[in-house]
């Protein structure tokens, strides 16, 4: 099973950083020529001097180069969403500063422009921020031949309505399902599987992971199904087989074979006679003797 590469977000900090300030991109804005991504008040002000891009020197317009520049909605999005806490410290700065120059505000500015816009309505979360979650008994196409599960706990909180739960965004899926298994004393043989909709989840999914691959936008707590299986079982391998169980192919056993090939002809014991013919004295009826009859009634 393909298992997902989690990496540090330094890593991904080359992607997500302006080149022209250093710091995380704020109102990302593309140069549609050469694809390169800066802050938007950075490169307005760089092109006020300059008609080139700062990174590859491609020219982005021969008078007016901001028309050669976009805003990039998903970009932005996306570094909100890698970088903890950066949407919420811009939203206070941005209403810090208008409170400050109230004659600076937009009239046709949104509500973002002017910091009025709260994390729980951008949708973007943090680690230490609490969940709403409800949970409850998948219903989904059952298989006949796997049969039910000999629990009565379990067969009576399938019957129950659906749960309600508040959990920190940092929680993952393998923590949930530990808690559901021992809230209805699953046996060890079967496991509990977690579900968004019909689709299974990772243990390692983090619920912030899951409001960010998922189309959930917090009108109403998050919805989550489980389901209990049997546990799938692993084969074990034995090492040695018994000597019971060797099979016996053209009349000679494979345990025989098999002890035959691990001697060596240097270890074999010494015998005073040997089966086999020499090659000095060839044996009646071998392909010497009958060449040798042969020359003799030539001659």
């Amino acid at each position: 099973m393909h298992r997902t590469t989690r990496i540090k977000i330094t890593e991904l900090n080359p992607h997500l950083m302006c080149a022209l300030c250093g710091g995380y991109f704020i109102d990302a804005t593309t140069i549609v020529e050469c694809l390169h991504s800066f802050c938007k008040t950075c490169i307005v002000r760089y092109l006020e001097t300059n008609k080139y891009c700062p990174m590859c020197d491609v020219q982005v317009h021969k008078t007016r180069p901001l028309l050669s520049i976009r805003s990039d909605k998903t970009l932005q999005d996306i570094v909100y969403k890698l970088v903890p806490g950066l949407f919420k410290d811009e939203m206070k700065r941005r209403r810090d500063f208008y409170a400050a120059y109230p004659l600076a505000d937009v009239p046709n500015g949104s509500n973002e422009d002017r910091g009025e816009v709260s994390e729980q309505d951008k949708g973007n979360l943090t680690d230490d921020e609490t969940v709403s979650l409800s949970i409850e008994f998948y219903e989904g196409i059952r298989d006949e031949n796997r049969g039910t599960i000999e629990n009565g706990n379990i067969e009576k909180d399938k019957k129950n309505s659906m749960r309600f739960l508040r959990c920190p965004a940092a929680m993952t899926i393998m923590h949930l399902a530990k808690f559901l298994r021992n809230k209805m004393d699953v046996p060890p043989k079967y496991k509990v599987e977690v579900l968004y909709e019909d689709e299974p989840l990772k243990e390692y999914y983090t619920l912030m992971d899951i409001t960010y691959i998922y189309p959930w936008r917090r009108n109403g707590p998050l919805p989550l199904k489980y389901r209990v299986q049997p546990a799938c079982k692993r084969l074990k391998l034995s090492s040695q087989l018994p000597n019971s169980e060797c099979t016996n192919t053209s009349g000679a056993s494979e345990c025989e074979s098999v002890s035959d090939k691990a001697h060596s002809p240097a270890t074999l014991p010494a015998t005073t006679s040997s089966s086999l013919p020499s090659p000095v004295t060839p044996s009646h009826g071998s392909p010497s003797s009958n060449i040798t009859t042969k020359m003799q009634n030539c001659s």
